[in-house]
């Protein structure tokens, strides 16, 4: 795990350089899914299909995963908001 986190500081700085780069984005994208980091991940995937209309596919594996984690943790989060109300 600790790799993915590497390699995500590491595309992280190279997209700083060049921000457009398909095969950064891809590839970071696809760590932020592995480590858990769902949110991120959509937001490159999404970004790889804008940029690369001919590598859909690739991505949208991963972009499909994420999207239904997310989704899956914003219904836990609302559960338990329901059964431990939070008092403002």
């Amino acid at each position: 795990m600790e790799r993915y986190k590497d390699a995500i500081i590491d595309l992280t700085k190279f997209l700083d350089i060049e921000p457009n780069n398909k095969f950064a984005i891809r590839y970071r994208g696809e760590a932020y899914y592995i480590t858990g980091r769902c949110v991120e991940a959509i937001i490159d995937l999404k970004k790889k299909k804008l940029l690369d209309i001919e590598q859909k596919t690739i991505c949208t594996k991963y972009l499909g995963k994420a999207c239904h984690l997310a989704k899956e943790a914003i219904i836990d989060l609302a559960n338990c908001l329901v059964l431990n109300p939070v008092m403002t």
